[in-house]
């Protein structure tokens, strides 16, 4: 890291803070952009101090990831600031699903592999996010458990929780997401390409069914792996600051909302993601 960057560690399973860095907007020099993807990789999230990167920069900043993969629904728009940048924007909440437990684009086989929130404007108080790390989960299991559920497989639906239904109110439009987003299947447990650490690949929002097994077993398997997930231990809390950037592998780090704007204050996160 350049001099006068500190790094600091937010929680044992996840998450770590950099501050002193500022970007000024020319593309990051081949040891900085290696040293974050390390960090990146081995804590899961990264936070970045305000100061660090702007609305209109945060996305040229991320970009040191991978290339920009932009998806968006209707309740997502384009940021004005960022044509990179989708906004997830409080007064939208109820079409929203991100107060679920969840992997951005944890519906298509495509998601993308990191993620970037930018804290736009915040209520004065709440609005926190909840991240915790798939991997750590996977770390803490029974050998024989890892072993059984590496031979299984899931089904992952974007209308597990309702993802759809409730964000295509028009019936046409319903029909053209679910044609354009079918359930597909994955292993239950996958291998990260860079660190080679497993983790459980499934989230509360979009995990439909373990295949193979009945209704009850598959409901079970994934209620442990869900109350795991949500645990203290695998989890940081974040309260966000104005201006502030969080970049995560979307890959093993899934992550909620909390819906309790104070006062029915606003608040407006940029986001992009990005794929390798």
């Amino acid at each position: 890291m350049p001099a006068g960057v500190r790094v600091t560690q937010l929680q044992p399973a996840v998450g770590s803070m950099v501050s002193g860095l500022r970007f000024d907007g020319k593309a990051l020099g081949d040891d900085v952009r290696n040293a974050l993807r390390d960090l990146l990789h081995n804590r899961g999230l990264v936070i970045f101090e305000p100061g660090t990167v702007t609305a209109e920069n945060f996305t040229d900043f991320a970009g040191f990831l991978g290339e920009f993969f932009n998806y968006a629904g209707p309740h997502t728009p384009r940021a004005p600031e960022n044509a990179n940048a989708t906004m997830i924007d409080s007064t939208k909440d109820k079409h929203l699903r991100n107060h679920i437990w969840h992997a951005d684009g944890g519906f298509r086989p495509d998601a993308p592999a990191f993620t970037a929130l930018f804290a736009q404007q915040l209520p004065e108080f709440g609005g926190d996010t909840i991240f915790s790390s798939a991997a750590w989960v996977y770390e803490q299991l029974d050998p024989l458990f890892a072993a059984y559920l590496e031979s299984l497989t899931v089904v992952q639906s974007a209308d597990a929780t309702g993802h759809i239904t409730d964000r295509y109110l028009n019936a046409e439009e319903a029909t053209k997401a679910r044609i354009r987003m079918p359930p597909f299947e994955m292993p239950l447990v996958r291998v990260h390409p860079a660190t080679g650490r497993k983790w459980v690949a499934v989230n509360e929002s979009y995990a439909g069914y373990i295949k193979g097994v009945s209704r009850i077993v598959s409901q079970n398997i994934l209620g442990i792996l869900f109350d795991m997930i949500k645990s203290p231990e695998a989890t940081v809390r974040y309260s966000w600051t104005k201006g502030a950037l969080a970049v995560w592998d979307n890959r093993v780090v899934q992550h909620k909302g909390i819906k309790d704007y104070a006062g029915g204050g606003r608040r407006v996160l940029y986001r992009a993601t990005m794929t390798v």
